[in-house]
């Protein structure tokens, strides 16, 4: 038996075995990987959990933020309104108070 005429008989008396070592391999290759992507995804995971808590906390942070802005700008717009009612007279007080009115009825989900 020459080095070059080695020759595999994969369907002959042995070739069950080859098949088993061959699932064993890949066996052992898959829990490898197996246990790298466990321990990868344990720090990834906690990496990503960090994150969300943080954009989570970002977002409570704009919302009570805008909560805060529409209030002011709720104020604001009262304070406008009556501005432009103190300033106005007769019959365009009157078409101010109008539009006034309807505006806040359809803001509340109402309609005129």
């Amino acid at each position: 038996m020459n080095g070059g005429d080695v020759s595999i008989d994969y369907t002959g008396a042995h070739g069950g075995q080859m098949a088993m070592a061959f699932a064993a391999g890949c066996v052992a290759c898959t829990a490898f990987w197996g246990l790298i992507g466990k321990y990868m995804w344990s720090i990834l995971g906690k990496a990503k959990d960090d994150r969300i808590a943080e954009l989570e906390g970002t977002i409570e942070a704009d919302r009570a933020q805008c909560a805060a802005m529409e209030t002011r700008l709720v104020q604001r717009i009262q304070q406008l309104e009556g501005f432009v009612l103190a300033m106005s007279s007769g019959d365009l007080r009157q078409q101010v108070q109008r539009a006034i009115s309807e505006d806040r009825v359809i803001a509340n989900g109402g309609e005129t």
